[in-house]
Parts: C-alpha cells; sequence; structure tokens
C-alpha cells in the first residue's frame, strides 16, 4: 500500500521525504495533477514534453522499410 498523508485546509498535502528523494523532486518543482477512475495522480512535470516523447512508438516501424510505405501512402494520396 502507501503512505497515508492528510489534507490540509487549503486542500494542500505533503509529500512524503521518501517519495521525494526518489522522483528527486525539489522546492518550487512543478507538478501535473490527474484524476483517472476516481484516482488522484501526481506526475513531476518534465522539463521537455519534446525530450520525454522522444522514441515514443519506434516498435511501430520496427519492421517496416519506412520509405516504402511513405511512397505507397503519397500514392494513395493522387
Amino acid at each position: 500500500m502507501g503512505i497515508t498523508v492528510k489534507v490540509g485546509p487549503k486542500y494542500q498535502v505533503v509529500i512524503p521525504q521518501g517519495v521525494r528523494k526518489k522522483i528527486d523532486l525539489h522546492p518550487q518543482d512543478e507538478m501535473l495533477v490527474e484524476e483517472i477512475n476516481g484516482i488522484v495522480v501526481l506526475i513531476p512535470k518534465p522539463k521537455s514534453f519534446t525530450k520525454l516523447m522522444i522514441g515514443l512508438g519506434k516498435e511501430i516501424w520496427k519492421d517496416i522499410d519506412v520509405k516504402e510505405y511513405l511512397k505507397k501512402e503519397r500514392e494513395s494520396w493522387k
């Protein structure tokens, strides 16, 4: 399970020290807050979304000749 924290009067929570150390969180760092099926998720905001997303989906192109794929795709536009 997890560590129990209390919600303060201004709806603030303290992230426990052990968790802060694991994710290398520092004062003034920004967090993204999401609600997923009733669960609140805190995610450290990436310094660069571009760097975070580089390489995503590369497995899709693993066995595909990209030049041939593009050639067929462009031909379909005509």
